[in-house]
């Protein structure tokens, strides 16, 4: 039998039952049926639709407002993007409530109802969303301390904890987080995963109702694996397009659909003012370190022979973690990065802001020791914005404070809620 892995994500919905639709994102295979039905529907009593059975599909499109209509509630609706009208449907039902308390979870493999009442999201002040991300060590080791937290608290212990041997963390950035292979990491051998890995990918391109993707599905993995092959790169749409004979446009709109259908990620830069397209300039990562590791060495890149591709991964992987779990943080934040236009060796690789006011920075370094020259984003930072709390992750074994607030944070220590206060 299968494990399964309880996750916070869920329990985070269940806190805001108050709000009429409930909203579970993120990509396919990262274990959103499974939680729902273990969490919702066998713990909570919610009803149960997929619409991802093709009977089911086949009555909600014949009437959508009367399969609607008779469902039970509240209800999860599984793989509810199949349905693009069902928002506005779900929408007007649950204005019709007197007491509109949850209604609808709905859940779906790429995004549900950011296009359907002309362009605006026809769920807007009466749903709230949240993401699922590939799992967490904590997730997998049962480990309900949450890793955000952790770090704006600034609770850091001091002390040992086992280094990390480039062996390792390559199984660890390998495997990833999705649940088909986290799960049973000592039972596939590394070249099935990755032949698994590429045909997983191919098919969500090649099967998405986008319409960009379902003409030119090559192409779309061509743009994708250019993307992960650099994690943590600064986007640069005309360097892209250049790169991959493509016109600009069609880069930034390829974004759009990897986004939408979480395969990647994006920090913006806090650094600079916003800018219309919240991508440009902003650095890109993979949902799950696996699919840069998939697509590096399907380019003939090993990463125990790169040192440069192992530290782009490795900062991806702690990225990835850190801002899955700010979906089931007690502390509201959102994540950027921040690098100083006027020095560009000035950069700190993930920046949290906490709602009260509390900064946290992130640097990530592929070493097993901190060096002074490894602060300088973080002091730049703090010189220019202010910072209340800095850590360098690093391979090694030792976790200290190196400078006022900043400390030396091995991976390891980063699965481990011991090393930080309760």
């Amino acid at each position: 039998m299968a494990r399964i892995v309880h996750r916070p994500i869920v329990d985070a919905l269940l806190d805001r039952r108050d709000v009429p639709v409930l909203i579970l994102e993120g990509a396919r295979a990262v274990g959103k049926t499974t939680a729902v039905k273990h969490q919702l529907v066998n713990a909570a009593g919610y009803a149960y639709a997929t619409l991802a059975d093709r009977a089911t599909l086949g009555f909600a499109r014949q009437d959508p407002e009367g399969w609607l209509g008779r469902l039970a509630r509240p209800a999860v609706i599984d793989e509810a993007q199949l349905l693009p009208e069902l928002p506005l449907i779900v929408k007007e039902l649950v204005d019709a409530q007197v007491e509109p308390a949850n209604q609808f979870v709905l859940t779906g493999s790429a995004s549900i109802g950011r296009t359907g009442l002309g362009g605006a999201d026809p769920l807007a002040r009466r749903a709230s969303r949240l993401t699922m991300w590939p799992l967490t060590p904590r997730e997998v080791a049962g480990q309900s301390a949450n890793l955000a937290d952790s770090l704006l608290d600034g609770t850091a212990r001091p002390g040992d904890y086992p280094a990390a041997s480039a062996e390792a963390l390559i199984s660890r950035l390998r495997y990833g987080g999705w649940p088909a292979y986290a799960l049973r990491s000592g039972q596939i051998s590394p070249a099935r995963l990755s032949e698994r890995l590429a045909a997983d990918t191919a098919a969500v391109l090649a099967t998405t109702v986008d319409p960009l993707l379902r003409a030119n599905a090559a192409i779309a993995i061509e743009a994708l694996d250019a993307l992960v092959r650099a994690p943590g790169a600064i986007f640069n749409a005309t360097r892209l397009a250049q790169l991959l004979g493509f016109d600009k446009r069609t880069i930034d709109r390829y974004m759009g659909v990897f986004r939408r259908l979480f395969l990647i990620h994006w920090l913006p830069n806090s650094a600079t003012a916003p800018t219309r397209q919240s991508h440009t300039r902003a650095k890109v990562h993979p949902v799950d370190a696996s699919l840069s590791v998939e697509s590096l060495e399907r380019a003939g890149v090993s990463l125990s022979d790169s040192r440069e591709a192992f530290g782009q991964v490795l900062e991806s992987y702690v990225v990835s973690q850190v801002v899955a779990s700010l979906g089931w943080a007690r502390r509201a934040a959102t994540a950027s990065f921040w690098r100083d236009a006027s020095d560009r060796d000035a950069e700190v690789d993930l920046v949290l802001d906490a709602r009260g006011g509390a900064r946290v920075g992130v640097e990530v370094k592929a070493a097993s020791r901190v060096t002074p020259a490894d602060l300088r984003g973080l002091t730049a930072m703090r010189r220019a914005r202010g910072l209340d709390f800095g850590y360098v992750v690093h391979t090694g074994h030792e976790l200290r404070e190196v400078a006022d607030q900043i400390w030396s944070l091995p991976v390891t220590a980063l699965d481990n809620p011991a090393a930080f206060a309760a």
